[in-house]
């Protein structure tokens, strides 16, 4: 069996190659960058690391890699192949979806209908539905329907982690990777109608996955902002030293309970399933194992600021539940006053709170009001943060 992987990133050529790799898949690798895709070729064969335990290692070889660009190529593969999975970024996910629409456009001209099951990996709340949108726009009606006759697009849920080379390790071969010690990938069963499921190990087709989605994203994503937010103003670098800070992981454990009572409020999970998700999440980021850096994490605030993303999204979920998300108004804060000038966005940031102030940022950025509840837990969080000197009052406080 065949799969092509579009996106040669840590969870692509990493987590979802080495399970791929397990299960006797032979692998083609697409990517926008050069540079990745000449160093995949030049190498041909490279190592999945497993965080503290070397011994499940995975060698990847035998593989090809083309650029997307390569529309006859990707054309090729997706006549040969039976699942395609992205792991690009949502916000990358339409130009994806304008790829694979013109190698299919190509195709249908040649009365070759491939049929196949794309799986997204992304941290995105809608990313079945905006790739699925994406190649139908580049279709003439006759190819969607015959798209839709013979293609699935579902989606699934990456929980574990990308990391580069530890410090002391001799890096021989740049397109090694590391990732966390999980295996498994739940996917969206629900999504995938037309073809048979691949029976792989380690891939779980889940026909409850529902909301799981909202809950890895709203449980993950948010509570790792809040680490990688308020571990930045106190200086912190690598990740799993802030999520070990006593202060931090104290507002932490509250940071779950918001979520966790918020999102079986709302969305309506078990209480079981969400435990597990905060649980998980926990001792991921707090495990010494694993080397992020927290720059990674906090770059681009003001995506990670809009209404329906990591930090507004449930702490207007918690509202909507009865109670008052302090802790994730700490990390909303904390996410305002990120301040780093070697970060564009930041920079950006830091500008719009100069020149409009921090309500009227909150308004532009998160749709808040300025009676909003939530906003006004966000400058009492602003306030006790500049008592306890994590934000420090200079620039525009002096």
């Amino acid at each position: 069996m065949k799969a092509i992987i579009i996106g040669a990133g840590r969870i692509g050529r990493g987590f979802v190659a080495s399970l791929l790799k397990r299960n006797q898949v032979e692998l083609t690798f697409f990517d926008v960058n050069p540079s990745v895709v000449e160093q995949l070729n030049e190498y041909k064969t490279y190592t999945v690391h497993v965080l503290g335990n070397a011994e499940k290692d995975t060698v990847i070889d035998h593989y090809q890699a083309y650029l997307l660009s390569d529309k006859e190529r990707l054309a090729t593969e997706l006549a040969e192949s039976t699942v395609v999975f992205t792991a690009v970024g949502g916000k990358n996910l339409a130009g994806v979806g304008e790829k694979i629409s013109e190698a299919y456009h190509e195709l249908y001209q040649q009365n070759q209908l491939p049929k196949n099951v794309f799986i997204t990996c992304e941290n995105w709340l809608t990313p079945a539905e905006e790739l699925h949108e994406a190649i139908l726009n580049g279709l003439s009606e006759a190819e969607q329907n015959k798209f839709e006759d013979g293609n699935d697009v579902s989606q699934a849920v990456i929980r574990a982690s990308g990391t580069s080379a530890p410090a002391d390790f001799d890096l021989k071969n740049q397109m090694d990777t590391w990732v966390q010690d999980y295996w498994e990938i739940p996917v969206d069963q629900a999504r995938i109608t037309v073809n048979q499921l691949p029976d792989w190990q380690y891939f779980k087709f889940d026909p409850q996955f529902g909301k799981m989605l909202y809950q890895k994203i709203y449980t993950n994503n948010t509570s790792v902002a809040l680490i990688a937010y308020l571990g930045s103003l106190k200086g912190y670098t690598v990740l799993s030293d802030a999520a070990n800070d006593p202060e931090i992981v104290e507002l932490l454990d509250q940071g779950y309970d918001e979520i966790n009572r918020a999102l079986i409020a709302q969305l309506q999970v078990s209480e079981e399933s969400q435990l597990e998700f905060s649980q998980i999440a926990k001792e991921k980021y707090q495990s010494r194992t694993i080397i992020d850096a927290v720059d990674r994490i906090v770059r681009d605030p003001i995506r990670k600021l809009s209404p329906t993303d990591r930090l507004i999204g449930p702490a207007k979920m918690a509202l909507d539940s009865g109670f008052e998300p302090r802790a994730l108004a700490k990390a909303i804060a904390a996410a305002l006053y990120y301040d780093n000038e070697e970060d564009p966005v930041s920079v950006k940031l830091q500008e719009m709170r100069k020149e409009k102030g921090d309500i009227k940022t909150l308004e532009e950025l998160s749709g808040l009001k300025e009676n909003d509840a939530l906003l006004k837990l966000v400058l009492a969080a602003i306030d006790e943060l500049k008592e306890k000197e994590w934000i420090k009052q200079v620039k525009e406080d002096e």
